[in-house]
């Protein structure tokens, strides 16, 4: 019995040393598939003009910065762009978690009569297409003059629905009341006690979920496209280069300019990438 034990467990690791070395080449072949459009994008960007990414898209017959010093001068300089998109990827995320903080520990950390409802209605929004209110919002923006400003973005960013709401919920719901009991028998306030003793509990889902909305608003093409025409941002300005490709621009500079914007979001992603990724596996909520 114990040979034949001893065999199965053999028999058993061979199995899994296949498997194993399987998926290995599979995800070697996934991770070539995303790297290699970022290392043609990168090479292109260094050809001066369109001929010469037309002859050969993987090799250099000549080196040139020239399109990275477009970028920092001429109407679409790159800098206008980039405190554009700052001023919101900055304001949007922080306003946003601060609000869905505030909702989840109103909804999560009390007990109160017709707390099902509110609830629910907060998590009304996740099931209404966004799409299918943007007319509305857009002639609500040029009704009450905030149309094609920063600051119609950033109220925009107040709702408390959806994921954010959702993880906030869950943490505050499961932090002991005698955190907050103690606070308060020692004479803290209610804003004394939510943002020294039960925010920092959650720092760690606040700074990955902070992290993970400024790559979306950095990234975020559309809503400022829509509402805030007079203020490019760096995907807007991505758009307006595409846009004029037979018209003095060429490929090589819209790749330096999409590198560009590249560059923050993984500089963010290697450093947050544990935090990152404990939020998305749901291993950052503990009760």
């Amino acid at each position: 019995m114990p040979v034949m034990k001893i065999e199965k467990r053999k028999r058993a690791k061979r199995e899994n040393r296949v498997i194993m070395s399987v998926l290995f080449v599979l995800f070697c072949i996934y991770a070539a598939t995303l790297l290699l459009p970022l290392i043609w994008m990168v090479i292109n960007s260094f050809k001066p003009d369109n001929n010469e990414f037309f002859y050969n898209q993987w090799r250099f017959t000549s080196f040139s910065l020239n399109n990275y010093k477009l970028l920092f001068t001429g109407e679409n300089s790159i800098m206008v762009m980039l405190a554009n998109t700052l001023i919101l990827a900055l304001s949007i995320p922080t306003v946003s978690a601060f609000f869905s903080l505030c909702a989840g520990h109103a909804v999560g950390s009390f007990d109160y009569k017709l707390k099902g409802v509110v609830y629910f209605i907060f998590l009304m929004p996740m099931f209404v297409s966004v799409s299918g209110t943007t007319p509305y919002l857009y002639k609500m923006l040029n009704d009450i003059g905030l149309y094609d400003t920063h600051i119609s973005l950033i109220i925009m960013s107040c709702g408390v629905s959806g994921f954010g709401f959702l993880m906030y919920y869950a943490i505050f719901k499961n932090i002991s009341r005698t955190y907050s009991e103690a606070a308060m028998v020692d004479g803290a306030g209610y804003w004394r006690t939510f943002l020294q003793i039960l925010v920092p509990q959650a720092k760690n889902i606040i700074a990955a979920q902070w992290v993970m909305g400024f790559i979306g608003v950095w990234n975020d093409f559309a809503t400022p496209y829509l509402f805030l025409p007079s203020y490019p941002t760096l995907g807007v300005g991505v758009k307006n280069i595409a846009d004029k490709i037979d018209l003095g621009h060429s490929y090589p500079e819209l790749f330096a300019n999409i590198t560009l914007m590249l560059i923050p979001m993984l500089v963010l992603f290697f450093i947050f990438q544990k935090k990152i990724m404990e939020v998305s596996l749901g291993g950052g909520i503990k009760g």
